[in-house]
């Protein structure tokens, strides 16, 4: 019991010391990211389940890169399914994607890949962001044109939100080609604010000694 204790203690205190100064992309358009990793030097650790088998193969095809997201724009983005690269709805199923922390984070920001416009204008393809099993938390709607050479981004930065576990789903509408899909392409992660990060850490190092002095008693 105490040891797993002293372990969060020392994940706070070096989450407030790493987080003050830092924010991160977790950029699913990267070909290396994979499906798991860490933040804040290994304080907090993710990863990536899903509806199905998940896939970031396709190359980034677009036309332009959008500039200030942090994104490296080398693949289309993450998706489900063996042969697709996309979250897909169709009338029988609905595809997702969560990812979940092992210790709550801030995040600040969404970004879509591949979200389009049908060419008549009569309808939309629409990526949608729940956190923590609740109401969803961001919707963004398609702005490209279908088959216009668009990489169909969309995103959105946001005051920041905690998040454990977070659900990816794309609704029901389309671009007039297929099924309603889109591509998971990052999440930004905010830095706790430093008035926050300075009461972690400093409840962090009086864990630390109440831990030391628990031993010495024992």
């Amino acid at each position: 019991m105490i040891k797993n204790w002293g372990k969060g203690v020392l994940a706070a205190a070096a989450i407030a010391a790493a987080s003050a100064a830092n924010a991160y992309v977790i950029d699913f358009t990267r070909g290396s990211t994979g499906t798991s990793g860490s933040l804040f030097q290994g304080a907090v650790n993710w990863t990536l389940t899903s509806s199905g088998v998940l896939n970031n193969s396709q190359l980034f095809d677009g036309n332009a890169t959008p500039s200030g997201t942090g994104l490296a724009f080398e693949r289309d983005g993450i998706g489900v399914g063996a042969n697709d690269d996309e979250i897909t709805t169709t009338p029988r199923t609905q595809e997702w994607i969560d990812i979940t922390f092992d210790t709550p984070v801030l995040i600040n920001a969404i970004y879509f890949l591949d979200l389009f416009v049908d060419r008549g204008g009569q309808d939309l393809e629409i990526g949608q962001a729940s956190v923590n099993g609740g109401s969803p938390l961001i919707t963004l709607a398609a702005n490209d044109l279908a088959r216009s050479g668009a990489a169909g981004f969309v995103g959105a930065m946001f005051e920041p939100v905690y998040a454990t576990v977070i659900r990816f789903t794309v609704l029901s509408g389309n671009d007039g080609l297929g099924f309603a899909d889109g591509a998971l392409a990052g999440i930004g992660i905010a830095p706790i604010p430093v008035p926050a990060a300075g009461l972690m850490l400093l409840g962090g190092l009086g864990g630390l000694a109440a831990l030391r002095r628990r031993r010495r008693k024992a």
